[in-house]
């Protein structure tokens, strides 16, 4: 009997979305009805012209998972490509959610809610249509942040008219304005804009112009595509091409309670207080160059290309043997081992006597890398040169697949804990044991990555420590001689890549494990040696950090960078004259009043990185009223303090009062909010790390401890969310500092209590 398919499946269906531009008051939303199989590239283009962009500067979308839809091409980092990925794959339900994202500078942040998904009813599913909305969008490209448009619509509601200027040029004399805002605004009033004029059926008729683009075949898995799937955060491709979860464990054993909970990488980083510190790379040039010296992996590059259009292969996948003989002199894999098969008459004579690709050492390494980094694509009996092979001469390229197959390395074997292998295996007490395992050589590879130039990280001793909340005996000894095999293992490997250095190698740790078993073991388990990341190495493992979503910044690299992105670097700076030297980068890539826009937008929200990052607005914030000429950075500042935006009103009243120029209206906020929020990260971070804080300030100044104290029986009016949790860590961190101001303390977290 033939299997039938429901009518139902043929039919289109289309999705109901709700886009919302944010930080905008009163609200701006557009209503859309989309074809369900149009590609985010598509929807892209209906939200350009749903609210009015011009489509001039880059764009990005980003899911819950955390991952980044774009062209490919714009971006500097990997990302899913948007005309690959389809509107129905990547929001399937109703109340699904994602971002979307125009104008890195200015940063305009679009929330995209499916509010349902059912079938095209008569007349949809060809294109786009607008269902609802409200408020109008005047020209807004390039007027700053959410801050700058607000400030544009309240002048145009306050019926304040620009004064216009003369300007003369090759003769010509025409009316001119201060600045694009003045411009823009003397141009709602003679077209006579309406802000709260909205009409769905004019938006449609422009929709019914958008071209909508279908995805025609799914996106083809292939292991280390730059145009595929990035790992979302906290995950990473797996050699089966499906994404897993990164483990967690990257933290000393705890107190012999375990091993740890699983966690993604910026969440531990989190919990434990782990902070890269900034770093300074060469640049792309001298990276590509020092990429080239490589041998290894300029062997897998060199054989990719020397399979061109297609080397034949034997049944079980190899060269055969008279074309691998080829690929060792045509390609001068010899190279690689220059010492054992430089000699060309040996070399010869040596390759004339094997009988197959498998036993030619020379071509193993190279013909292994090149299959795992896709320079090769194997097809049938043939080999080609694969889609992920880069140009020789091309720097980007050939130092974006470096990077990326060093990173394929550090995933799989520095982030999973090894596994016992045979009989052990099968142990339930041994299997629990290492599958709670925290990656420690991971965490090395951190440790080296912020290291000074020059220094080096003791194997032994940094494992060691890892393993001190594991108490004596087989198990610890065990998961000792496992740790040793995964860090000559990972280590090697990073040695040939040329991403890593060591010193004083241990030949006697070939297989820990085994040595263990057979031969007993005991301290001199670990590797005595020392490690570190040559400067390609410490890019190399940037890359894969930048992919899992964990802050690693690169000192000078933040001019284009949005404010969000600014504020949450500083504090990793090692030297207050470098993130000085970054601010400066910074502004000098837009005017102080759109930077005063940007900061004080990226200063919301009500959780601990929230007020980390304001803890870093004032110092931008001072240089911004600095280098502001024309008093505009001045005036956001007084309209975002009276604005009640969480966390931005603050930041703004906070940054006047500090210039003795209080907001209107800002003493609402008061300054036991400030109190609470700046000491909401440190109290996250533990006792200790709150009490260092409470006690650091400027020689000559008030210390936040002075501050606490003036103020610590009004703190439990702060209103802040976290006012409790944060009174309740403040009173165990003052107590052995002060105990009079401890019990003050305890008694305005009861009155917090109270006050719910």
């Amino acid at each position: 009997m033939t299997a039938q398919r429901s009518s139902a499946e043929h039919l289109p269906s289309v999705h109901q979305l709700k886009v919302g531009l944010e930080g905008m008051k009163p609200p701006v939303w557009r209503r859309l009805v989309v074809p369900s199989d149009v590609t985010l590239g598509s929807l892209h283009d209906v939200i350009q012209v749903a609210f009015g962009w011009q489509d001039i500067h880059l764009h990005a979308f980003e899911d819950r998972m955390g991952g980044r839809y774009a062209p490919p091409e714009d971006l500097d980092i990997p990302v899913f490509d948007e005309e690959e990925a389809v509107l129905a794959d990547v929001l399937p339900r109703t109340g699904d959610r994602m971002d979307y994202t125009y104008d890195f500078g200015d940063d305009r942040l679009h929330r995209i809610t499916v509010e349902g998904v059912r079938p095209a009813e008569g007349g949809e599913g060809e294109c786009a249509v607008c269902t609802g909305g409200r408020r109008a969008m005047p020209p807004a490209e390039d007027l700053g942040g959410g801050w700058g448009l607000a400030e544009l619509l309240e002048r145009y509601a306050d019926g304040e008219h620009p004064s216009p200027a003369p300007v003369r040029r090759g003769g010509e004399e025409w009316v001119g304005y201060e600045g694009l805002h003045d411009e823009v605004l003397a141009g709602l009033y003679e077209e006579g804009f309406d802000p709260a004029a909205f009409d769905p059926a004019e938006l449609t008729r422009s929709l019914a112009q958008v071209p909508m683009r279908r995805a025609a075949v799914p996106r083809a898995r292939r292991r280390g595509r730059r145009a595929e799937r990035k790992a979302p955060q906290g995950t990473y491709r797996c050699e089966c091409g499906e994404f897993h979860s990164l483990p967690g464990g990257a933290v000393p054993l705890a107190d012999g309670d375990g091993m740890g909970e699983e966690a993604s990488p910026a969440g531990l980083f989190d919990a434990a207080d782990v902070r890269l510190p900034a770093v300074r790379l060469p640049g792309e040039a001298e990276l590509a160059h020092t990429v080239r010296e490589v041998p290894a992996f300029m062997a897998a590059v060199q054989l990719g290309h020397w399979c061109g259009g297609g080397r034949e292969l034997t049944p079980k996948g190899l060269l055969r043997p008279k074309l691998a003989r080829q690929a060792v002199e045509e390609a001068e894999l010899w190279r690689l081992d220059s010492e054992e098969w430089g000699d060309p008459e040996q070399r010869a004579a040596r390759l004339a006597k094997i009988r197959s690709a498998a036993d030619m050492e020379p071509l193993d390494l190279p013909w292994e890398w090149a299959l795992n980094c896709g320079f090769i694509d194997v097809d049938g009996n043939r080999a080609h040169a694969g889609a992920e092979l880069p140009n020789e001469d091309d720097d980007a390229a050939l130092l974006a697949a470096w990077q990326e197959a060093v990173a394929g390395a550090v995933t799989e074997l520095a982030l999973i804990f090894p596994a016992l292998d045979g009989p052990l295996g099968e142990l339930a007490p041994l299997r629990e044991l290492t599958d709670a395992a925290p990656p420690l050589v991971f965490l090395m590879l951190l440790a080296a990555y912020g290291l000074p130039d020059g220094e080096w990280v003791d194997a032994a001793d940094f494992l060691t420590d890892g393993l001190s909340g594991l108490a004596e005996g087989l198990a610890r000894q065990l998961v000792s001689a496992l740790l040793a095999d995964q860090y000559h293992d990972i280590a090697g490997t990073l040695e040939l890549f040329g991403a890593a250095e060591r010193d004083g190698q241990d030949p006697r740790a070939d297989d820990a494990v085994l040595t263990l078993l057979f031969d007993g073991g005991g301290q001199g388990m670990l590797p005595a040696d020392r490690f570190r990341l040559t400067a390609l190495g410490r890019s190399g493992l940037r890359a894969l950090l930048v992919t899992a979503g964990i802050p690693a910044p690169v000192i000078g690299s933040l001019a284009r960078a949005d404010a969000r992105e600014l504020l949450a670097a500083l504090p990793s700076y090692p030297a207050e004259a470098d993130a000085a030297a970054e601010v400066a980068g910074w502004l000098a890539a837009r005017s102080a009043a759109d930077a005063a826009v940007q900061v004080v937008d990226a200063c919301d929200g009500t959780e601990p990185a929230d007020a980390l990052r304001r803890l870093e607005a004032p110092r931008i914030l001072a240089a911004v009223l600095d280098a502001d000429l024309t008093g505009r950075a001045k005036t956001v500042l007084r309209k975002a303090a009276v604005s009640q935006i969480t966390g931005c009103a603050h930041a703004a009243a906070s940054m006047l009062r500090r210039i003795d120029e209080p907001a209107e209206g800002e003493a609402a906020w008061g300054l036991e909010w400030m109190l609470v929020d700046g000491a909401l990260p440190f109290a996250a971070a533990g006792e200790q790390a709150l009490r260092d804080r409470l006690l650091a300030g400027p020689g000559d100044g008030r210390r936040p401890l002075d501050q606490l104290a003036e103020r610590a029986d009004e703190l439990w009016r702060a209103g802040h969310p976290h006012t409790g949790e944060v009174l309740g860590a403040l009173t165990d961190a003052v107590r052995p500092l002060d105990k009079a101001l401890a019990k003050r303390l305890r008694k305005a977290a009861f009155k917090a209590g109270s006050a719910k």
